[in-house]
């Protein structure tokens, strides 16, 4: 499944003063799309440190330090410059190192090595067996030039690919074992401890003819502090060009756009509809009514989209289903489904809006929104609602969960709301309020730690 995540940045000039709510815990969606990040921080760390260098399992502890920096840069959502290598960029590490697969050299006149080169394992050297048993080692690819015979040996976990090449090179019959790589340079995430026990990681955008080594770059330093804090220290480098940060529907937002909340939505779509895709042509996120509204889509395949529309202060609106013409732009392929079709997509068209799928938000903001209080905010649990009406009201507030599923819902007759919300036995995420009186609504965010 390709990943999902919004592609938009913020330019923020303060740099170094501010500081974010620590945490160092994310759900199991985001630790999934940091986990080879993670591990190949991990495994630089292992070559840079002589502690680590001749390991060639992963110690947990570093591949803990790596993903615990990882997630409190992921989790510093007051950081306006987070939300450009987190959510516009989604940086990851460059590949440089082949953490699943090591290349030998072997003597050609050697029958094991000619077992080895066929793939037939064991291969009758207790060494080399030894080492293909203990580290799930196959051949996957191999051929002989002269009297050598090259092989390349995989493993489906990742490994300090220097320390394992090391201990087959010492092996009578190997004549080289070296670590594989990615060829050229890219965008990527590097780690490197202090003298004070934090952490900094640097998160490098590069373009411009990366494979000869990419001739442009921007970075951002964080330093990620004992308690998870997390500060910026610096950027620098050559302003993002607008083909590099801005690959979707919409252009690139100059101000934070309801970033926290469509950062944790996205991640309970990834969670529970792993089976969706991104096609090439697509885009996860959308603004419409001049950026009041935002359209989240979710592909099956390539032939349908729903989307669910929110407002930009998170009040879920409703959803469509689009089926999406075929990648020519003709006629859709599944004319079977079109009866239960919202709307057909023909690529070229702009997305659904909420007009045509008729889902409509309140166009009024109410004179009592601006008191909407709920606290604390993020909680454990139990929360308190108050908003005041200066005048005797009826209506409901509800709590809904990101895809609209109401979990909490009472009526009031106040001219002061003062409620208490139990949310203990929910999901940890994140969730919204709404307060509806009459025609007039207001809503406000409200994160569930564990």
């Amino acid at each position: 499944m390709k990943s999902i995540f919004l592609s938009f940045f913020v330019l923020f000039l303060g740099i170094g003063a501010l500081r974010a709510q620590p945490n160092c815990d994310a759900p199991e969606p985001i630790r999934a799309f940091y986990h080879e990040d993670a591990k190949q921080l991990a495994v630089r760390m292992m070559q840079m440190f002589q502690t680590y260098q001749d390991s060639v399992a992963i110690p947990d502890v570093l591949y803990k330090q790596a993903m615990r920096a990882l997630l409190a840069v992921y989790n510093a959502v007051q950081i306006p410059e987070r939300d450009t290598v987190v959510e516009c960029l989604a940086l990851h590490t460059f590949p440089r190192i082949n953490m699943y697969s090591i290349s030998v050299g072997l003597d050609a006149n050697a029958t094991w090595a000619q077992n080895l080169g066929n793939g037939i394992i064991p291969t009758g050297n207790a060494e080399v067996d030894g080492l293909l048993s203990h580290y799930n080692l196959s051949n996957s690819s191999s051929f002989s030039i002269g009297n050598l015979i090259f092989v390349t040996l995989s493993t489906p976990d990742a490994l300090n690919p220097v320390a394992l090449a090391t201990q087959f090179d010492a092996i009578p019959g190997v004549e080289f074992a070296e670590q594989n790589g990615t060829f050229g340079d890219g965008s990527d995430i590097t780690f490197q401890p202090t003298l004070i026990e934090d952490v900094e990681l640097t998160y490098r955008a590069a373009w411009g003819d990366c494979p000869a080594g990419c001739t442009s770059s921007r970075n951002w330093k964080f330093r990620i502090k004992l308690d998870c804090g997390v500060q910026l220290l610096d950027v620098w480098g050559e302003e993002l060009p607008q083909e590099f940060a801005c690959n979707n529907s919409f252009d690139c937002a100059t101000e934070p756009l309801c970033l926290d909340w469509l950062r944790d939505t996205v991640a309970f779509y990834q969670a529970l509809f792993p089976e969706c895709n991104q096609p090439a042509y697509g885009s996860v996120v959308t603004q419409m009514n001049n950026g009041s509204v935002i359209g989240l889509h979710h592909f099956v395949g390539a032939d349908f989209d729903f989307v669910r529309f929110y407002t930009c202060q998170g009040e879920y609106l409703g959803q469509c289903l689009t089926t999406i013409a075929g990648g020519s732009c003709e006629d859709p392929v599944f004319e079977q489904y079109l009866a239960s079709t919202d709307t057909i997509w023909t690529c070229a068209d702009p997305y659904p809006t909420p007009e045509e799928c008729g889902v409509l938000g309140t166009d009024d903001v109410p004179v009592w929104a601006s008191s909407l209080q709920v606290n604390p905010n993020p909680g454990s649990g139990f929360f308190q609602l108050s908003a005041v009406f200066n005048e005797q009201r009826k209506g409901v507030f509800r709590v809904v969960n990101v895809l609209g599923q109401t979990v909490v819902e009472r009526a009031f007759q106040a001219s002061f709301l003062n409620e208490s919300i139990d949310l203990q036995g929910n999901a940890p995420g994140v969730y919204f309020v709404q307060v509806l009186s009459g025609k007039e609504v207001a809503s406000r965010k409200v994160v569930l730690r564990r």
